[in-house]
């Protein structure tokens, strides 16, 4: 069996709310790549879900992650997220198995108008993911 030996995102997805417990990611309404915002004047609310792949070697360290939001011509759209990644050898653990933490990140974010943005997600600086989405001014409901 392969494990791999480099520490990695795996994965990084955009959902409505995401939440991480017990190992496992609960996401409503993920995996979209378009937002529909009917006033960029006010903020808009979504969830990010990150998969990291701990390799043995790596385990019981911190990892930084960082997640942030850029427009397509390279402006952060603030807050960026920070937090921690470790996870510990269970005794039950394989020697040399890896490990995959998953994250659920809940932010709130102001975006300055429609266009192309990209979440980015980086773990110790040297490890990145982006995914890309398009925030569309909404329709006016129809009387």
């Amino acid at each position: 069996m392969d494990q791999p030996q480099e520490l990695k995102i795996e994965d990084l997805r955009l959902g409505t709310g995401a939440e991480a417990v017990n190992g496992k990611l609960y996401m409503m309404g993920g995996g979209w790549d378009r937002w529909d915002v009917s006033d960029f004047n006010q903020p808009v609310a979504f969830g990010i879900a990150v998969a990291v792949l701990v390799p043995w070697r790596d385990a019981n360290e911190e990892h930084p992650l960082t997640v942030r939001i850029e427009h397509q011509d390279g402006t952060l759209i603030r807050p960026d997220l920070q937090a921690m990644v470790t996870v510990g050898r269970p005794a039950h653990a394989i020697q040399g198995q890896s490990f995959r933490v998953m994250l659920g990140i809940n932010g709130v974010w102001t975006l300055p108008g429609p266009g192309t943005y990209v979440a980015i997600a980086n773990l110790s600086g040297r490890y990145e993911k982006r995914a890309a989405f398009h925030a569309v001014q909404k329709a006016p409901a129809r009387a």
